[in-house]
C-alpha cells in the first residue's frame, strides 16, 4: 500500500516537473526559431519537430535510411505503422562517413535539431565536431537527450569524458564492446519516462543475462560485425555539461552549451553554441571559470 501510494506521488511530482520545464524553460527556445532559420534536424524518424512547409520552408532531414525505408520499417510495426506517413523527404542518408561529408559545402545552418539521437552516436565526440562544422555563423544546436535515471538505463553510470576519447582515437564504425555489454547488461525492465526511486524498482530486473551480454561485448570486437544498435552513452545534466566542458578544454570542440535545462520527463534539453574562440585564445580568467565548473561539477557528481 505505501509503495504504491510512494509511487502515484512520485508521479504526479514528475508530471508537474515536467509541466513547468517544458512550458517556462523549453518550449520558448524551441519556439524562438525564425520562419526562414535554415534547420538540420537529424534523426527525426514519424515524429520530427520540424517539418518541410510554409512555416520553415528551410528545413532539411538526415536519417540512417532513406524516405521509403523508413516508411517501410515504421509501417512494419504496429506500434508507428499509422504514423509511418509522416516520415519527411530525407536529404540526407547518414552512410557512416562525417555528415558534413554529406552536406554541400555551400549549406550551412541556424540551427540543428536532434531528438534522442546523440546517444546511439558511435564516434561522440565525432559528431560534435561535425554539427560544430556545419553550424553557420551565429548558429546553434538544440539537443533533446535521455536522461539516464528515467529509462532501462536507470542502473548505468553516466558516460565519462574518457570514454568519449577512446572511441574517438579508435574510430570504429560501429559500436564496440564496452558500449554493448554496457548498454545489454544493466537495462532493466521498466521504462516509465519519468526519474525512477525506490518503489519504481519494484518488481523490475535485467532485460539480458550477464553472460549473453558478455557474447555480445566479444561478438562486438570482431573486425566487420554489423552495427548493434544501443544507448552507448549516458547521461545526466550534470554529467553531460562536465562532458562539454572537458572537451573544451581539451580543445577538441568548441561547442558551449549555453542552455541545459533540468529533467523533466524522461530527458533535458541542451542549447550548443560554437564559440568564436579556440582553447589558446580564450583569456586565462576564461578558462579558470572553465576548471572551477569542472570541478564543482565533479564534486556533485561523485559517488558518496
Amino acid at each position: 500500500m505505501l509503495s504504491a501510494i510512494v509511487r502515484s506521488v512520485s508521479r504526479r511530482l514528475s508530471s508537474w516537473r515536467r509541466s513547468i520545464v517544458k512550458r517556462t524553460q523549453v518550449a520558448p527556445r524551441l519556439g524562438a526559431v525564425a520562419r526562414d532559420a535554415v534547420i538540420l534536424e537529424i534523426g527525426g524518424g514519424f515524429n520530427p519537430r520540424y517539418r518541410k512547409g510554409p512555416e520553415h520552408p528551410h528545413v532539411y532531414h538526415l536519417d540512417h535510411a532513406s524516405t521509403e525505408e523508413l516508411r517501410a520499417k515504421f509501417a512494419a510495426d504496429p506500434a508507428s505503422a499509422d504514423r509511418a506517413d509522416q516520415v519527411q523527404p530525407i536529404d540526407f542518408v547518414f552512410v557512416g562517413t562525417p555528415i558534413e561529408t554529406l552536406v554541400p559545402p555551400e549549406l550551412r545552418f541556424d540551427l540543428i535539431y536532434g531528438a534522442h539521437v546523440l546517444e546511439h552516436q558511435v564516434d561522440l565526440i565525432g559528431h560534435l565536431q561535425s554539427i560544430e562544422r556545419l553550424l553557420a555563423p551565429g548558429g546553434r544546436v538544440i539537443e533533446m537527450i535521455p536522461d539516464l535515471r528515467t529509462c532501462f538505463d536507470a542502473l548505468r553510470y553516466p558516460s565519462v569524458t574518457s570514454d568519449a576519447l577512446l572511441v574517438h582515437l579508435k574510430r570504429p564504425s560501429v559500436h564496440q564492446g564496452k558500449q554493448v555489454f554496457d548498454g545489454l547488461s544493466r537495462a532493466i525492465t521498466k521504462n516509465l519516462g519519468h526519474r525512477m526511486r525506490g518503489a519504481d524498482f519494484e518488481g523490475v530486473g535485467h532485460v539480458t543475462s550477464l553472460h549473453d551480454a558478455y557474447h555480445a561485448m566479444l561478438a562486438a570486437e570482431i573486425p566487420g560485425e554489423p552495427y548493434h544498435d544501443t544507448h552507448a552513452w549516458t547521461f545526466t545534466p550534470e554529467s553531460f555539461r562536465l562532458l562539454m566542458i572537458e572537451l573544451r578544454l581539451l580543445d577538441l570542440i568548441r561547442l558551449v552549451p549555453t542552455y541545459v535545462s533540468p529533467q523533466y520527463g524522461n530527458q533535458f534539453c541542451a542549447v550548443l553554441e560554437r564559440s568564436a574562440l579556440g582553447l589558446a585564445e580564450l583569456p586565462a580568467e576564461a578558462v579558470h571559470a572553465l576548471e572551477r565548473e569542472r570541478f564543482e561539477l565533479g564534486k556533485r557528481l561523485r559517488v558518496i
